[in-house]
């Protein structure tokens, strides 16, 4: 098997059935979805009526954080390249196969990205454009500006066990992996709106920020010293300081002001979403 899906979900009585069906009309049908429940109170499977799929595994495990439910999908995946997708986001159905493509001809390349659809409720529209490069994506990622987005990209199985998977087992997982992932090859970003990712007022950043905030300082200590960072030092130091002066955040009333501004742009002058023609 060439590709598996890994998705990973704690109390999702919503988005779910959006997701997956969006993941099954995929045009590139030969893969695996692995979806880990995260100690969720009520079973994943109840949430899942209508759906019946043999291409659909479900693991549950009990309540252990984001990245170490994800480190569990991947080591029970099968693919040669493996997907992530979050709960509440959607896939254009031709997602899996032009990035397995583009992994196929580009064999430095270890992680790929999409261009992403910023969406709300069933409204969508492109609120920024993401840079293509690598050395773009990595100056962008030690800034805190994330210009590859978690949720939209392929990445080799290979080069995920030779850095030793998710190192953060709760959230805030995502920049410690790329930065990993830039030590043994590179990353990049198709130029195509491939992934719709949910704008959402719930997430770490808002109601957790210190959680996030430990994470993303564990990535940037670990990284001050590498020899391959060292062009990047004056930027990480500005950055571990701009970090550690966030820790005593309790709550992100800043960053929770930008997404509700976010969300009501969208909102207002974004596309309807058409499920059953413009992703499933």
């Amino acid at each position: 098997m060439k590709v598996s899906i890994v998705l990973a979900c704690r109390d999702n009585t919503g988005s779910l059935q959006d997701t997956i069906r969006s993941i099954l009309s995929q045009t590139y049908a030969d893969f695996e979805l692995i979806i880990i429940d995260d100690g969720s109170k009520q079973p994943v499977e109840s949430t899942l009526a209508g759906i019946s799929d043999p291409r659909i595994k479900i693991y549950r495990i009990e309540g252990q954080g984001l990245g170490s439910a994800l480190n569990f999908g991947v080591l029970k995946s099968k693919g040669y390249y493996v997907a992530r997708i979050d709960d509440d986001d959607l896939m254009e159905n031709s997602r899996i196969k032009k990035q397995m493509d583009f992994l196929d001809r580009n064999e430095d390349v270890v992680c790929v990205g999409t261009q992403l659809w910023f969406k709300s409720d069933y409204k969508y529209c492109a609120l920024r454009k993401f840079p293509l490069t690598h050395e773009e994506i990595v100056r962008d990622l030690i800034k805190l500006r994330f210009s590859i987005a978690h949720c939209s990209v392929m990445f080799r199985r290979s080069s995920f066990d030779l850095i030793g998977g998710y190192r953060v087992k709760g959230g805030g997982q995502d920049l410690d992996l790329f930065l990993q992932f830039s030590k043994v090859g590179k990353l990049a970003n198709i130029d195509e709106f491939l992934t719709y990712y949910n704008l959402s007022l719930g997430g770490l950043s808002v109601r957790a920020p210190k959680s996030k905030y430990s994470a993303y300082l564990f990535a940037m200590n670990s990284i001050l010293n590498e020899k391959k960072f060292e062009g990047f030092k004056d930027e990480i130091l500005n950055t571990v300081k701009t970090l550690k002066s966030k820790l005593n955040l309790e709550f992100n009333y800043l960053f929770a002001f930008k997404r509700f501004l976010l969300i009501g742009k969208v909102k207002l002058l974004g596309k309807k979403i058409d499920l059953n023609k413009k992703v499933i």
